[in-house]
């Protein structure tokens, strides 16, 4: 499957792609960070791959759908987590209800990669992409290699039942390389954030800002080349009724 999944690779930056980044609030700060990468449409390509692999020429997978519950790597690397100090391990601890789901069927012609990752409040939402990143180091069933297709930032966030503040704080510099490295193939990539609040939205500052239908969402999408080479576009505040 790791095999498979690093043959693809090369092939998201030469075709349509989105990634979505959605995240549903409570009213006591907990809730759930979803991320997609959607590669649909083209298993066509994928599957010319796969046959150029001499080691599965003769049995291409034509439809799979795996889950990876974050418990049962923690299990298998429990050992080595043990021996780490106390605030590594409360971190991973935080990430036992976490999830990855790779899908492919070609019949349908999809193929994606989602992530679910529960938060308890507001400061756990904040490293949520270092729970990401550690959740492919540990993943020793083929997400490595997708950290190049997840947007390195730090953020910090401020929620309570009068306003939602998003702010980036700094950018991975190697993303920012990979950037200007593959620019002409980062403006396929659509990256797309949807927010869910358990409020009626007033105000959005980020003027290109779509609300949802119940009033209670908020959805923003770009292509990734614009996002990777200015941390400003995430920045924005919500303000509610």
């Amino acid at each position: 499957m790791k095999k498979l999944i690093l043959l693809i690779l090369p092939l998201i930056f030469l075709t349509s792609c989105q990634i979505t980044e959605e995240v549903y609030f409570r009213k006591n700060g907990s809730g759930t960070y979803n991320m997609k990468i959607n590669m649909s449409g083209m298993t066509g390509m994928f599957k010319d791959v796969v046959k150029k692999d001499s080691l599965h020429k003769d049995k291409a997978p034509k439809k799979y759908d795996t889950l990876i519950v974050f418990a049962d790597v923690y299990q298998k690397n429990k050992d080595s987590i043990e021996k780490l100090p106390k605030e590594k391990q409360e971190f991973f601890e935080s990430l036992k209800d976490a999830k990855m789901r790779m899908h492919l069927d070609e019949a349908k012609d999809e193929m994606y990669i989602t992530y679910e990752i529960p938060f308890s409040d507001i400061d756990e939402l904040a490293n949520v992409d270092q729970k990401l990143q550690q959740f492919n180091a540990l993943n020793k069933n083929g997400s490595k290699g997708m950290d190049n297709m997840i947007p390195g930032y730090k953020v910090s966030y401020e929620f309570d039942q009068r306003h939602f503040r998003r702010k980036v704080t700094k950018l991975k510099d190697s993303t920012q390389n990979k950037a200007s490295d593959k620019e002409q193939f980062l403006k396929m990539v659509q990256y797309k954030m949807i927010y869910h609040f358990p409020y009626k939205i007033d105000e959005v500052s980020y003027k290109n800002a779509l609300l949802g239908a119940d009033g209670k969402s908020v959805h923003i999408i770009m292509p990734l080349d614009s996002l990777l080479k200015n941390k400003d576009l995430l920045n924005f505040k919500v303000t509610f009724r």
